[in-house]
């Protein structure tokens, strides 16, 4: 299984539009094929940022998904309300 951690750090007051913006992209990203957890977090401490933890069943169900409309609209849609780049961590994880 693949973890990924995708730190969003929207510009000042800008945090809401961005949670606007992603329901589409975790909409029809849970409906894919391998895709075992969708799903987008509000920080209590920090009003500007937020972080999407996915679970996939493996790295080329997560390579499709970064191929897909939905995923390249919420870039598009977003690009120009971050503060910084996205914070991409991947994890290979086998459960115990």
């Amino acid at each position: 299984m693949i973890i990924v951690t995708a730190t969003i750090t929207a510009k000042p007051g800008k945090r809401e539009e961005i949670i606007s913006k992603s329901q589409n992209l975790i909409k029809y990203t849970r409906l894919e094929p391998g895709c075992i957890s969708y799903n987008l977090y509000a920080s209590t401490e920090d009003e500007d940022a937020l972080v999407m933890i996915e679970q996939w069943e493996n790295k080329e169900v997560l390579d499709t998904h970064m191929q897909t409309d939905h995923f390249k609209a919420f870039g598009a849609a977003v690009g120009d309300i971050l503060a910084e780049e996205l914070g991409i961590d991947l994890y290979s994880v086998e459960k115990v």
